[in-house]
């Protein structure tokens, strides 16, 4: 009995320092470097821990708002060229940044760093368009920037795709066998802060989605505030649903835009 507690010991000894040593590298997968030319302009911010924040900003003529963009948690903002001038021909001028550590920035990315990534494109971006006129968009784990932003700030509407309710909640999918949710020091706490965002939502999930479950997007949506709408669709995974839903998915976020920003 007693060699089967000191084994039990150590095998919970070995995940509580797995959690602390590894727990950012599970959460933060970036790629450095690989960014091309900015297929309008590059953005440099400083935020206030004086970090050097890298981005992109591309206009419309014709645009009817500005969306602020906030990434999942791999790669960097080159992955995501072509989603970037598709969201342009809404028409929207839209800027994407790269989190600290991602791409072209500095640092290494943690929660807090995120967020204050996040301030720092908003007050850029709000120093060039109008605040009600600014749809703040998160995807996957971009939504916890995104709705910590939104709780922080006026804006004309908030768009969360195929996000989760937490990171708490995710790690309980991921590693359902060991207790790393009573460990993990990141939070990314959506479901709390949702019901507190004021703004116009949308939320946008696939019942197939591989990596974020299909229920995360129903709690969300059930929490959220008034106002509010969703876009269901099937089949699609976590990572193809503008690729199987394609002019869809991009009119269904042009009518709600078109909406909140009127």
């Amino acid at each position: 009995m007693l060699q089967l507690l000191r084994a039990l010991a150590i095998v919970v000894l070995a995940v509580v320092v797995i959690v602390l040593l590894f727990e950012k590298r599970f959460i933060f997968i970036p790629k450095q470097g690989g960014v091309g030319a900015s297929p309008g302009e590059d953005v440099w911010l400083t935020t206030t821990d004086d970090v050097r924040i890298h981005g992109w900003y591309v206009e419309h003529p014709d645009a009817v708002a500005s969306l602020l963009w906030f990434h999942g948690n791999a790669g960097n903002i080159e992955s995501r060229r072509h989603l970037l001038l598709r969201l342009r021909d809404l028409p929207a001028n839209v800027l994407i940044i790269d989190y600290r550590g991602y791409g072209k920035s500095e640092g290494s990315p943690d929660e807090p760093g995120v967020y204050r990534d996040a301030q720092a494109a908003w007050e850029w971006l709000a120093a060039r368009a109008e605040p009600e006129r600014i749809i703040i968009f998160g995807i996957s784990l971009g939504g916890g920037p995104a709705c910590e932003l939104a709780t922080q700030v006026d804006c004309g509407g908030l768009v969360l795709e195929s996000i989760f309710t937490s990171a708490k909640d995710m790690s309980s999918r991921v590693i359902p066998f060991l207790p790393v949710r009573w460990l993990m020091r990141t939070h990314f706490d959506n479901l709390s802060k949702i019901a507190k965002i004021k703004a116009p939502k949308l939320l946008i999930h696939s019942r197939a989605d591989d990596v974020v479950p299909f229920v995360m997007g129903e709690r969300l949506f059930e929490a959220a505030a008034s106002p509010k709408e969703h876009a269901w669709f099937d089949e699609a995974n976590h990572n193809n649903l503008t690729m199987v839903h394609g002019d869809a998915y991009y009119d269904r976020l042009r009518v709600f835009i078109e909406r909140v920003v009127r």
